[in-house]
């Protein structure tokens, strides 16, 4: 297309994301910084550095955000800023409760963060990937979902274009089992920076590819084609890593072909992408059962 970068080498924008954030997670630590104070360093760097890279070598320019799109954006994030927060709050309420009864072991909580970091974020996508499935599935949880799929581009300012329910079921899906399991909180939140900063790199609009990596971590290149418009393309429904796609059938390698749509597959059945009262009341409002949601994914029960 006349509006996609001609870059076919590395995505040096994700590996330096990469790379950098290990270096500061392996800093941090040493350094005996609080991992609250490193979450929101980390946070504003990983948002930072994505945008200004595919703002300077966009993936394709007609997926750059306008400024009615940031405007957006904004809304969500702050809206996305408040579902987290809370969910935290009320998952550690939730685990404090369960371990009245529930003893959980001591060999994740010891572990070296070497080992129980990478562990953490493997498990702790698995939850996520079952629920955004079932979302994708139809029914409520398609509605509190759609509003993800909305947009006609990817990139790293709408990765937080969410329904504040959909931020707080995603949240609570994966801290809740690592806590349950006995894991560190300093290995629960370096676990939750690296998919923080994998979540943006999936949806950041910078170009190249991942290679061999695609097989190992998740990539914008894997996860364009979960967000495109033709139902056949629209797998790949881990984010961090590829691992329970992979084990469970669901996983697009680079053998299809890069989606040349993107969005929802009928568009008109569903709030105009401006209207933001509407996409946050569409969760509460009833849908018949002929809309987008069951036919979406008619294709898995073949």
């Amino acid at each position: 297309m006349d509006n996609e970068h001609t870059q076919t080498g590395w995505n040096w924008a994700h590996l330096t994301l990469l790379a950098s954030t290990l270096a500061g997670l392996t800093a941090a630590h040493a350094l005996g910084w609080p991992p609250a104070h490193t979450a929101l360093v980390a946070s504003v760097l990983i948002i930072g550095w994505l945008s200004l890279a595919e703002w300077r070598w966009p993936h394709r320019r007609d997926w750059m955000p306008t400024r009615t799109d940031l405007r957006r954006d904004g809304i969500y994030f702050v809206l996305a800023a408040v579902a987290q927060s809370a969910t935290r709050w009320l998952v550690l309420i939730a685990s404090l409760a369960i371990g009245a009864f529930w003893s959980a072991s001591t060999v994740l909580s010891e572990m070296p963060l070497w080992i129980a970091v990478p562990l953490a974020v493997w498990l702790g996508e698995l939850v996520p990937y079952a629920l955004h499935r079932a979302e994708h599935a139809g029914g409520w949880l398609w509605q509190v979902h759609a509003l993800h799929h909305a947009p006609s581009s990817v990139n790293t300012t709408n990765n937080v274009t969410a329904h504040p329910i959909n931020v707080a079921l995603v949240e609570a899906a994966r801290l809740l089992p690592l806590q349950l399991l006995g894991f560190s909180a300093e290995a629960i939140v370096y676990a939750g920076i690296l998919a923080q900063a994998q979540s943006f790199a999936t949806h950041a609009n910078t170009p190249g590819t991942m290679g061999w990596l695609n097989r190992v971590i998740g990539t914008a290149e894997l996860h364009r084609r979960h967000h495109s418009a033709i139902p056949e393309e629209a797998q790949n429904f881990g984010t961090s890593i590829p691992l329970w796609d992979q084990l469970f059938g669901t996983y697009r390698g680079l053998s299809t072909p890069q989606p040349q749509r993107i969005g929802l597959f009928t568009p008109n059945d569903y709030p105009a992408l401006t209207d933001t009262l509407r996409w946050l009341v569409y969760p509460l409002r009833r849908v018949g059962h002929t809309g987008q949601p069951l036919q979406r994914y008619e294709h898995h029960k073949n």
